[in-house]
């Protein structure tokens, strides 16, 4: 049995939320924050892309009008990419001898002292397979837990893609982080942007029960002053 739902245009609100949060939550104190990564790490795009997971029911274990909790076998394999701006020290990018020609291609400088440079990172070909346990409540929001680690593989391209050391460093420290962000961080992150949404559609409605009763007050007002008119 397969699980399905809506997937791709999200609103505007929901791109801002995320990439807010997903901010916060790589630059947190005592997070796992790339040790190579220096200063702080802004989430610049967030494209969820048009293929969905895959969600197969392994248990239901609550199933009402206003929620539902179960566990579930999920597959990831979209086409989504996240976009993060930051600066890596430079470092760990003295190359040898025999390839210090190639610096100045990259704009690198052979230098005793540490260099900082800014740097974009693209991060996409995210594959997740996993249990996880999926809770959703009209009152309460959503509740996403993995039961273990569920990255299998993913693509992390940035502006230093020329040099293999740089590359390898930054694939195997995103590859850590994001670990620890979808087990730790990426559960507290879709509650809240759920719980928001609630709000949101809580306001959207006494809104328009609002312009519904002034529409009414108003028709009532035109109304009685016809019938002034008309005595």
């Amino acid at each position: 049995m397969s699980f399905k739902f809506n997937w791709g245009q999200f609103p505007p609100e929901f791109n801002e939320e995320a990439l807010a949060m997903l901010t916060k939550a790589l630059n947190k104190e005592g997070g796992n924050k790339p040790p190579n990564l220096v200063g702080r790490i802004i989430a610049k795009e967030l494209d969820l892309g048009s293929q969905p997971p895959q969600l197969d029911i392994l248990e239901i274990s609550e199933l009402e009008q206003d929620r539902f909790r179960g566990m579930f076998r999920m597959k990831y394999e979209g086409d989504g990419y996240i976009v993060l701006q930051t600066k890596v020290q430079a470092n760990p990018l003295r190359m040898p001898e025999t390839e210090l020609p190639t610096m100045p291609s990259i704009g690198v400088v052979a230098a005793a002292q540490p260099l900082v440079v800014p740097m974009l990172l693209r991060i996409s070909g995210l594959k997740l397979h996993g249990i996880i346990v999926l809770a959703v409540s009209k009152q309460d929001g959503i509740t996403l837990v993995f039961r273990s680690d569920p990255l299998v593989s993913v693509e992390v391209h940035s502006t230093f893609d020329s040099v293999p050391s740089v590359r390898k460093m930054l694939q195997r420290e995103i590859e850590a982080t994001l670990r620890n962000l979808f087990q730790d961080d990426l559960p507290v992150i879709v509650h809240e942007i759920s719980v928001n949404e609630i709000r949101r559609a809580r306001e959207r409605k006494e809104k328009e029960r609002r312009e519904c009763i002034e529409r009414q007050q108003q028709q009532i007002r035109q109304q009685h002053a016809r019938s002034g008119t008309v005595s």
